[in-house]
């Protein structure tokens, strides 16, 4: 049975007489495919080439290259042959009709969807209205067709749309259905134009924020295993973009190093943004390099001047400009070598925004005692707990990301990697500048979140955690790291190691590291003294002690060779 019908199986005649349909079609559309070619090698734009396109999209509207045909034929049409205004107005009108035919074989077709696009902008009088009449039928026949989704946000930008008109639309869209993510997104595109906040903290300003917060708890709760909702909350609960302003800025070595809140450019000919240093009123502007290696870097370095003299209480500044425009600085007396300011992690939300999440976190836990397992009210309440009071609900935090893991075993990853953005968060929070090391060992991290703050460490210890290879190289801003462990890792190879301009003392204990070659992986870091990769797999080979002996042999060498 199928829809209520039974299946019959057709005889082998009926079998047969389908084949010699299919073939006999197919080979039609071989032909009319070598004719639409052939043509268009022989530079024959003409209507047969739009007819014989036509009947080839109809069929099958996912041929990009037949559409480009078309479009060059067109603009033949108009360009060279001169043909006048309304012929070029009527022949662009018989594309939009083609198009929507070829929709009915394929409504989600990227190759038709395009073409509409380059339709109305090539089009002598383009008809706007009729096309987001259009969108709006379409989407009614199906409202998750991302692709007019996107044509529809195309034609309001055109046309000049107000973003109040489409605003009501999605909240039509959304009341009908719930589930429509399309509508949620559109909706999180619109509200920053029309409730835009004025302190530019917030996703949109506070009152129409509250708003939204409580019409989306009531979609969550309506179906708590529909994800639309519970992405657009993540969109709400989002942390304020922090203005870019310098984290950290410390001489070491002859050299200065600044760290910044956010990962910027000051390099290529489109940079407005660049770093200057002062010393006692008197400018020097230097060239900076990323430490890793990227042309966008949250920590860039920077030799020097070699004219420039410290004294023991030279008051040094580190300018950020955009353009001549001040950003931000940061100054400090030489003696003191560094100066910070401290990370902020919290959401910084008002009181009354608190107050809305705390009642959306208490439905969750409402939920979560009749549907303990339900991993989008689990992570919604990890999301509210450090969106309302992140120390409050540490312990909360952890279990609840641990649940996750059990329940959602196919995105433990994601879980995983947000616990490790959690732990270090909350390590940063108590590390003290003057203790100059810091102890992240035994953590559970899967990847390295914020080192840009540590850029100014001596001592690391990442011991008894689970990283792995692919960790190494968000190790680049530890420009100050003398002694680094990684012992009890997961590291399988040391391919990626970043240049650790200070680093004397690396130990890999008893990770799986299986080569003695991969010993070459750390020749970037020039001022090693002593590397341990005992109880390594690669400890049984001979070769080992003798390659790590000759490594440090070289660098040793090297340090003492005159510049």
């Amino acid at each position: 049975m199928s829809h209520g019908r039974v299946k019959t199986k057709g005889s082998a005649e009926d079998q047969e007489s389908k084949r010699k349909e299919r073939e006999k079609k197919t080979k039609l559309y071989r032909l009319g495919i070598d004719r639409a070619f052939t043509k268009h090698q022989a530079g024959e734009y003409d209507e047969e080439a739009l007819a014989i396109t036509a009947q080839l999209l109809t069929a099958n509207p996912d041929i990009t290259t037949l559409w480009n045909i078309r479009r060059e034929v067109l603009l033949h049409f108009r360009d060279v042959d001169q043909r006048t205004e309304g012929e070029i107005q009527d022949k662009m009108q018989g594309e939009l009709r083609l198009i929507e035919q070829c929709f009915r074989a394929n409504p989600k077709s990227y190759g038709g969807w395009h073409h509409r696009r380059w339709v109305l902008d090539n089009m002598p009088v383009p008809i706007w209205e009729q096309e987001l009449a259009l969108c709006s039928k379409f989407l009614e026949l199906d409202e998750r067709n991302f692709l007019c989704w996107d044509y529809r946000r195309f034609v309001v930008e055109r046309s000049q749309v107000p973003a109040a008109d489409e605003f009501e639309f999605s909240s039509q869209k959304i009341l009908s259905n719930f589930s429509n993510y399309s509508s949620w997104h559109y909706r999180s595109r619109l509200l920053p134009c029309i409730y835009p906040d004025p302190m530019g903290k917030l996703p949109i300003e506070e009152k129409k924020h509250k708003e939204e917060l409580e019409l989306v708890q009531n979609a969550a709760f309506t179906d708590p295993n529909d994800q639309s909702p519970w992405f657009y909350q993540r969109w709400l609960l989002g942390r304020t973009l922090q203005p870019l302003m310098l984290s950290q800025v410390h001489i070491f070595r002859d050299l200065v190093c600044a760290s910044l809140n956010h990962s910027i450019t000051f390099t290529g000919n489109n940079s407005e943004m660049h770093l200057e240093i002062t010393v006692e009123g008197q400018n020097f502007r230097t060239t900076w390099k990323s430490t890793n290696g990227q042309q966008y870097s949250h920590v860039w370095i920077s030799s020097l001047p070699k004219e420039l003299f410290l004294g023991d209480k030279s008051t040094v500044v580190v300018s950020l400009y955009r353009g001549t425009a001040l950003v931000h600085y940061l100054s400090f007396k030489s003696e003191d070598l560094q100066a910070s300011v401290k990370p902020q992690f919290s959401a910084g939300f008002s009181e009354g925004i608190t107050s809305v999440l705390q009642d959306e976190l208490d439905s969750c836990m409402k939920l979560l005692d009749l549907e303990p397992d339900s991993k989008w009210t689990l992570l919604t309440s990890v999301l509210l707990m450090q969106a309302i009071d992140r120390q409050k609900y540490q312990d909360d935090t952890f279990s609840k990301l641990s649940q996750l893991i059990r329940v959602d075993p196919h995105r433990s990853g994601y879980f995983r990697d947000l616990w490790s953005r959690y732990k270090m968060e909350y390590a940063i929070d108590k590390y003290s500048e003057s203790k100059q090391n810091i102890d992240l060992s035994c953590l559970n991290l899967t990847s390295m979140y914020h080192c840009h703050y540590l850029s100014y460490v001596h001592t690391v210890d990442l011991s008894n955690n689970n990283l792995s290879c692919r960790s190494l190289p968000q190790l680049h801003p530890l420009q100050c790291c003398q002694v680094l462990k990684l012992e009890n890792n997961n590291i399988e190879s040391l391919r990626g190691m970043p240049t650790l301009m200070s680093l004397h003392i690396l130990s890999l204990r008893s990770n799986i590291i299986s080569s003695a070659e991969e010993v070459k992986f750390l020749q970037l870091c020039t001022h090693l003294s002593s590397v341990d990769l005992s109880d390594n797999p690669a400890a049984k080979d001979e070769m080992l002690q003798e390659l790590v002996k000759t490594f440090l042999l070289s660098v040793k060498m090297l340090n003492m060779s005159p510049l």
